[in-house]
């Protein structure tokens, strides 16, 4: 089994090693208003940081709630837990989460419903922390132009098959989508619209 764990960090981390690791990090804020424990919040933060180091990204995770305010970069991409779904955000009766773009393709942020992650966890018998940490990365690839993908991170829909694949290092971004994901986290760092990320490709409002 340990063989098999770092055969599988290692394939992941190719596509990151061939990136030039001198650069600025992506801060990625986190506003939990679902009361996440913060041993489940910190622990999903740390495996989102290394699923976008494997892709040659370094993000930097600011975790904020309700009763701890915190301070905030001027420019950040924005993840909002929240307990369940809006009523006026149109989501599939499955999805975990949603990211809001606008018809010129500025995407805002995205937004977590914690309900159905913890619900889809018990369901495939996986750590809620692990499920959380891939369902952000999951929002943030989107937050950067990315599109779904089969058999990686941009995958449309979890199963239990990828939480497994999770759990042992083997569910990364595909060659493809770490390279177009440097790409663009590189000019969101340098665009001149603060609080905003321009897509590459044009897509819908709602993307889960």
């Amino acid at each position: 089994m340990r063989v098999l764990k770092i055969s599988a960090l290692l394939t992941c981390a190719i596509a990151g090693a061939i990136a030039a690791t001198t650069q600025d990090k992506l801060t990625i804020v986190v506003f939990d208003n679902a009361g996440v424990s913060r041993d489940t919040l910190f622990s999903a933060a740390k495996e989102g940081r290394h699923a976008f180091h494997d892709a040659g990204v370094e993000t930097e995770w600011v975790l904020c709630s309700p009763t701890q305010p915190c301070s905030v970069p001027e420019r950040f991409a924005q993840l909002r837990i929240l307990p369940r779904p809006l009523k006026t955000t149109p989501v599939s009766p499955t999805g975990m989460a949603a990211t809001m773009c606008t018809t010129l393709d500025l995407c805002t942020g995205s937004y977590v419903f914690y309900d159905r992650v913890l619900q889809f966890a018990d369901d495939a018998s996986a750590p809620p922390n692990l499920t959380l940490a891939y369902v952000m990365v999951h929002e943030v690839g989107h937050l950067l132009g990315l599109g779904h993908k089969p058999g990686s991170i941009m995958t449309a829909s979890f199963t239990y098959r990828d939480l497994r694949k999770a759990a042992t290092g083997w569910l990364c971004f595909a060659d493809g989508d770490a390279r177009d994901l440097r790409a663009a986290a590189a000019r969101w760092r340098s665009a001149n619209n603060a609080r905003h990320i321009k897509l590459t490709t044009s897509r819908g409002e709602v993307a889960e």
